[in-house]
């Protein structure tokens, strides 16, 4: 009784070893923005922010420049220097963008169909340091360590702060498109890694703010693995079709895709379209190249197949249902005019 057990959680932890290490597929799937209002509002102007001493505003308007999603641009930027013309034509100061009125006047006048507007709520950097004692052996012997040097070392410390409050006002409405608050942080401790300066610490808390709210205005793709199924489960499979199979897998690992995909369609007909495992496989090749519907159908195939749950056939329905309504999104908000 006790050999058979332990011969049991043997092989349940092989099975789980070998789960561990199935190959996987790193898929790459559309995403719509999450502003999606800024779909239809992309001449978009970039004001100066209030008490923005770390260049906020031109670190959101320089990524919001270069963005691109299959290698077009999805905003057009209003140029600094005529958002501060007509700032100055208008006797009008950056701070006073952050009404909605003024934001929408201003920004008819440059012909803007939003407004970015905003300011830093605070900025912190402070430092400080302590002691530490630390110890390191002088001479080894057999028994161990026969002599210590005792010691003590200062370590410094840095925690850093930045908030700010981020707008995006409609130019035709003058209503707020959306409003955010952004906080970030950053501690580091020299005793435990190299740490940043004052001015680095904050020009790094600004980056991260400025990435994540333009991430949020824009489509983007994501990218996430998916694990294979690597053994045909019928019986009948002959020992050439598990080789077909077993070098399709090599294929993909190789990212070639199309040749995979030529093969597996090959090898599921042979099977007479009877291996789940085969549709299942084929299903994510054709999810990374970008045929969702394909992968769909491959996938309900593969489920209509089993005789119980797999949860790998699970995963996939419920995510390429998923990605079939958010590609679809995000294509709306590329087309949009």
């Amino acid at each position: 009784m006790k050999l058979s057990l332990k011969l049991l959680l043997t092989a349940s932890a092989v099975a789980l070893l070998m789960s561990g290490c199935a190959q996987k597929v790193r898929i790459k799937a559309l995403d719509p923005a999450e502003v999606g209002e800024m779909a239809t509002k992309k001449k978009v102007a970039i004001s100066g922010f209030k008490n923005d001493n770390h260049g906020l505003s031109g670190k959101i308007e320089s990524q919001i420049a270069r963005h691109k999603l299959d290698k077009k641009r999805y905003f057009t930027v209003v140029s600094r220097k005529d958002l501060n013309k007509i700032m100055a034509e208008q006797k009008l100061q950056s701070s006073e963008l952050m009404d909605e009125a003024t934001a929408t006047k201003v920004g008819k006048l440059i012909g803007a169909q939003a407004v970015i507007n905003g300011e830093i709520a605070s900025a912190t950097a402070t430092t400080d340091k302590y002691v530490e004692d630390r110890e390191k052996c002088l001479k080894w012997t057999k028994e161990g360590c026969a002599r210590y040097k005792h010691y003590r070392v200062t370590c410094k410390t840095i925690q850093a702060e930045v908030s700010a409050n981020l707008n995006i006002v409609n130019v035709e409405t003058g209503s707020i498109i959306y409003g955010d608050t952004i906080n970030k942080e950053y501690s580091g401790d020299s005793c435990r890694k190299a740490i940043l300066s004052k001015g680095q610490a904050l020009n790094r808390l600004t980056d991260a703010i400025a990435s994540e709210f333009v991430y949020k205005l824009t489509p983007h793709y994501i990218y996430f693995n998916v694990a294979l199924l690597d053994k045909i489960e019928l019986k009948t499979v002959t020992d050439k079709q598990e080789k077909i199979f077993e070098t399709s897998l090599a294929y993909i690992k190789a990212g070639r895709m199309d040749k995979a995909e030529s093969m597996l369609q090959g090898l599921l007909d042979e099977l007479n379209g009877k291996s789940y495992v085969v549709a299942f496989v084929y299903g994510v090749v054709q999810e990374a190249q970008g045929k969702l519907d394909d992968a769909k159908k491959m996938y309900a195939m593969a489920d209509d197949l089993t005789i119980e749950p797999v949860e790998e056939i699970n995963l996939a329905l419920s995510r390429i249902d998923r990605s079939i309504v958010k590609r679809e999104e995000a294509k709306k908000q590329m087309n949009a005019k």
